[in-house]
């Protein structure tokens, strides 16, 4: 399967399963099969011709990509030439960012607020692509959201855990239309995130997420036998489209949000827990308000079908 890579600010993820805290690894288990499975279903694949003037690719969900002749290349620096292949991933909701393992923290720490999250990648006969940084892929993304937001890269940390980092170069205009000053309402399918992609990576188009109320660090306890091995956990705000992805890097069955990162006090969350043990799935979901150093322990898993897991993931 072709290299996939994904950039924050949605193709429609269909019966997908939720995938544990790993990276871009072979699976190593099932829930690191489902978690490609998700990859896979969620990828879009394009093919384009080369040509001497600016295209522009419309996505499943509305996403559209323009390009110059010149903004492809190959290996050797020179723009590609004939037929190649456009990959696009694309979440807008936190369901989606959730499915692929995409959470809306800072490697700092710090929480974010969503407007989507974007992928796209090109190959040509199986070989990778580039973009040429002066002359980038112009981006946008169809929202109803006219809120401002910020341009940020993402990245895996040196133990696995996908973290988001605001660009210091690029940004985001969130572009309201030219509504005269009529009911902006009226306008909100016009309403879009632009930003220009000049490299293969992450992209999340987001908010910092500001509260008064104090943070705190957050601790999920499961079963015995379940641990960061064969269990995925996720905090999955309420009220906010955000996803936070917890880790138990010593298998203890105890998870956390890491040393640097916290979460407000007073958020209505559910904790989402998704494992697989001895061919076996299992699942829960506690719903919770967020009180100083948080710990919420999970004392039972519900045994499910693969069937029944995702119309229960789906549902959300």
């Amino acid at each position: 399967m072709s290299s996939v890579f994904f950039f924050s600010c949605e193709k429609e993820i269909d019966n997908v399963i939720l995938p544990p805290n790993i990276g871009t690894t072979p699976a190593t288990s099932e829930i690191g099969k489902f978690f490609e499975d998700n990859l896979e279903n969620a990828t879009q694949t394009i093919n384009v011709n080369s040509s001497n003037s600016n295209q522009t690719i419309t996505s499943n969900k509305g996403f559209t990509y323009t390009f110059g002749p010149n903004t492809f290349i190959n290996a050797s620096g020179n723009p590609v030439s004939g037929s190649f292949t456009i990959e696009v991933v694309e979440a807008t909701t936190k369901k989606e960012m959730m499915m692929i393992n995409r959470p809306t923290f800072t490697h700092s720490g710090r929480l974010l607020v969503s407007g989507g999250i974007v992928s796209l990648n090109a190959t040509q006969d199986g070989q990778q692509l580039s973009i040429n940084d002066s002359e980038p892929v112009s981006a946008s993304i169809p929202t109803d959201n006219y809120l401002p937001m910020d341009f940020f890269d993402g990245s895996l940390d040196s133990l696995g855990g996908f973290g988001w980092d605001e660009s210091e170069d690029d940004t985001v205009i969130t572009n309201t239309g030219n509504n005269n000053g009529q009911d902006s309402t009226f306008f909100e399918d016009m309403f879009s995130f632009d930003f220009e992609i000049d490299s293969i990576g992450w992209i999340n188009c987001d908010y910092f997420y500001d509260s008064n109320d104090p943070l705190t660090q957050v601790e999920v306890v499961l079963p015995d036998t379940f641990n960061g091995d064969n269990s995925a956990v996720f905090i999955y705000y309420s009220d906010i489209n955000s996803v936070a992805s917890l880790s138990d890097y010593d298998a203890d069955g105890t998870f956390d949000l890491g040393a640097s990162y916290s979460t407000p006090v007073g958020m209505d969350v559910s904790f989402i827990v998704i494992s697989e043990y001895n061919g076996s799935f299992y699942y829960q979901l506690a719903e919770a308000t967020i009180t100083q150093d948080h710990i919420e322990v999970i004392s039972v898993l519900t045994l499910l079908t693969v069937d029944e897991l995702e119309i229960i993931l789906n549902s959300l």
